[in-house]
């Protein structure tokens, strides 16, 4: 597959936005971050990552570069990060690791943050008790779109990424965040329905990271008649769940998303600490666990594939 290389984006400061433009905060530090920043930059926002790997007063530089392979396109990016808000700003978009997220929230400031859009892309537990930290303009997202990072190369693979937000679509006068998401130049769509808008994006998400194994493709399990049988189980149990919260989902609609994966992803890759692996087991676990004591379910498939994640990452 061939690429185009373009030369590499200029400075923020420098690319002809106006100093008046308020930023778009991206708050953290895992490659979705990475790559709303990189897109945000493409498509002309002031944009400012917000990582409290960065320094207090002030910016730090990140370069990297990014691959897209639904537009044969290969570039480079420079931006600065920073883990204060020095100014309103235009939105902020939230994607944390799981386990560095309640480090980054802290990074918010009701000061500047009460009256702005704000996007999460992560799932919250208790979100009522954190809610006056957003204000009013809060929006729970979903990204449907695979994305490796392999030493600061950033690469999308596959087709255009999505982006879902739990949110009506408003006809007659647009949503604020909706211009900034457009500039990103993703395919962007509108769910009020948040439970379908979790479980049509993450059923598969949720198999194929407790299946596969690090750096194999998800078609050597599918592939394996043993392990097949395991992930139809599993899935199983999922679609189970989904349907207690009234969203229709089957095990042959996670198995052929799982079969259109990207034969350049992975769902497990290296780059990850084992604190952060188990950081996302805990949250899947904790996630699973709570659905299934809510509807009097049993998930012994599911709970079976946590249990092996864990054990294989404590063999590390």
């Amino acid at each position: 597959m061939f690429f185009k290389k373009n030369h590499t984006q200029p400075d923020i400061e420098n690319n002809n936005i106006s100093t008046e433009e308020h930023p778009v905060y991206v708050l953290g530090d895992n490659d979705l971050a990475l790559f709303l920043m990189a897109k945000l930059q493409a498509g002309g926002k002031k944009a400012i990552l917000l990582t409290t790997k960065a320094p207090v007063f002030e910016y730090q530089r990140i370069e990297i570069s990014l691959k897209e392979e639904y537009n044969l396109q290969k570039n480079s990016y420079t931006f600065n990060a920073c883990s204060h808000i020095s100014q309103t700003p235009s939105a902020v978009l939230i994607s944390c690791n799981n386990n560095s997220l309640r480090a980054h929230l802290t990074l918010l400031s009701p000061q500047y943050c009460q009256n702005v859009p704000i996007v999460c892309f992560n799932q919250i537990d208790n979100l009522s008790l954190i809610r006056p930290l957003f204000g009013e303009f809060f929006y729970q997202a979903y990204f449907n779109g695979y994305l490796l990072n392999n030493n600061s190369n950033l690469t999308a693979c596959g087709l255009l990424p999505e982006i879902t937000l739990s949110a009506p679509q408003e006809t007659d006068e647009p949503l604020p965040i909706e211009a900034i998401l457009k500039a990103t130049e993703l395919k962007i769509t509108f769910n009020e329905k948040d439970n379908y808008n979790f479980w049509k994006n993450n059923a598969a998400q949720i198999i194929g990271y407790l299946i596969s194994a690090p750096k194999h493709h998800i078609s050597e399990q599918i592939n394996n008649k043993e392990e097949k049988e395991l992930l139809k189980t599993a899935a199983k149990e999922l679609c189970q769940l989904a349907k207690f919260e009234k969203v229709k989902i089957s095990e042959e609609e996670i198995l052929r998303t799982l079969l259109e994966t990207p034969r350049s992803f992975y769902y497990k890759n290296n780059h990850q600490s084992p604190t952060e692996q188990a950081s996302r087991l805990g949250q899947l676990y904790s996630m699973l666990r709570t659905k299934a004591q809510t509807y009097k379910y049993q998930i012994p498939q599911l709970n079976r594939l946590i249990k092996e994640n864990y054990d294989y990452i404590l063999k590390k």
